[in-house]
């Protein structure tokens, strides 16, 4: 299967009642963004921890650790790093070079 094919049936269930029912479940109980601790946005994404192109996998609801809201920029930052096989080492590099900035800004 195609990563355009994926796309759709992963967008149809994310229309669905099912998953907008689930997300609302969620939002309830999460109200914050859990990496920078900010009140979650209109923006926010239900993030499924669990990467996979399986659509039973995809559609599985029913263990709700396997799902976290997090705000746009988060989410973002988090398919980025866990996409590359170097992830500790970029985030260590990353923490690295925020700790310079900060310090140069008088962030301490």
């Amino acid at each position: 299967m195609t990563r355009v094919n994926n796309q759709k049936w992963k967008t149809k269930f994310r229309s669905s009642k099912k998953w907008k029912e689930f997300r609302d479940k969620i939002r309830h109980k999460q109200k914050v963004d859990p990496i920078t601790g900010q009140k979650l946005t209109r923006m926010a994404n239900l993030h499924h921890m669990i990467l996979t192109d399986k659509e039973e996998e995809y559609t599985d609801i029913s263990n709700e650790d396997n799902f976290l809201f997090c705000n746009q920029f988060t989410h973002k930052c988090m398919h980025y790093f866990c996409n590359k096989k170097d992830w500790r080492k970029r985030l260590l590099n990353l923490i690295h070079w925020v700790k310079i900035m900060a310090k140069m800004n008088g962030y301490n």
